[in-house]
């Protein structure tokens, strides 16, 4: 597994390549619930994906830093998946629990980044 630290503001987020792909094809960027990490386990269905698969640590999770008094807002993990994206270029999401939220506010406003989103 890669990671790339990315800044956001005054955050650093943790992106991780969880899996290799075809360069031909849109990586898939998956976002996790909350209390969740990049690498845990999430819904099934990306085994047979043929692009990289990349997954994002919000602030206060996994890899990425710890803001003090927290700040979990939808509006913040919506700029760090931005973020991720910007890194990414174009890319399908998928996401569960507040990572589902959150991809549904990035695909509403970066439709030019966001191929696809479950």
């Amino acid at each position: 597994m890669t990671t790339t630290e990315l800044r956001c503001g005054r955050r650093t987020v943790a992106l991780h390549r969880l899996r290799d792909g075809r360069p031909d094809v849109a990586p898939v960027l998956r976002l996790h619930g909350l209390g969740g990490r990049a690498g845990e386990p999430g819904p099934n269905g990306l085994e047979a994906w043929p692009g990289a698969v990349w997954g994002l640590d919000f602030s206060g999770h996994g890899a990425s830093c710890r803001p003090v008094g927290g700040g979990y807002c939808p509006e913040v993990l919506m700029a760090e998946a931005d973020a991720a994206l910007a890194h990414l270029g174009p890319a399908f999401v998928t996401g569960w629990g507040v990572g589902a939220y959150v991809g549904l506010l990035v695909g509403g406003a970066r439709p030019d980044l966001v191929a696809g989103l479950v």
